[in-house]
């Protein structure tokens, strides 16, 4: 087996672990989610193996993320950050968390937002 090939499987199934833990979704209420086996999902998670495309899309979709990310660990849909990857559990962070807000809290996040991006300096 090729060395990338099995990169990638690693890699794979890190991004799927760290997701399910980032989630608090068990293996179980995922795999019923993404419509497969639990023997089927153990072969991701612990035997590195990498699932056919449409299992792929329904695991994104479950995960609410894209089968890009989870694949490759680069999504196209946004530019690559300044910083690297070092910052991208932030965004996803923050991404989480305005999924979760009703309007009126999304309102006062986006005010407390733009008041500490204008008062604080790049350097800092």
């Amino acid at each position: 087996m090729k060395e990338g090939t099995e990169e990638k499987r690693r890699l794979f199934k890190e991004r799927l672990t760290d997701e399910l833990n980032y989630q608090g979704i068990s293996n179980r209420d995922f795999a019923k989610m993404v419509g497969i086996s639990e023997a089927t999902l153990s072969m991701y998670l612990y035997r590195g193996s990498i699932p056919a495309a449409d299992v792929a899309v329904r695991m994104a979709q479950a995960l609410n993320t894209t089968t890009e990310y989870l694949v490759t660990g680069t999504d196209s849909t946004t530019p690559p950050s300044k910083s690297g990857t070092k910052s991208d559990w932030q965004k996803k962070e923050i991404n989480h968390i305005l999924a979760s807000l009703t309007p009126h809290q999304l309102t006062h996040f986006l005010e407390i937002a733009r008041a500490y991006k204008n008062g604080v300096s790049p350097e800092e």
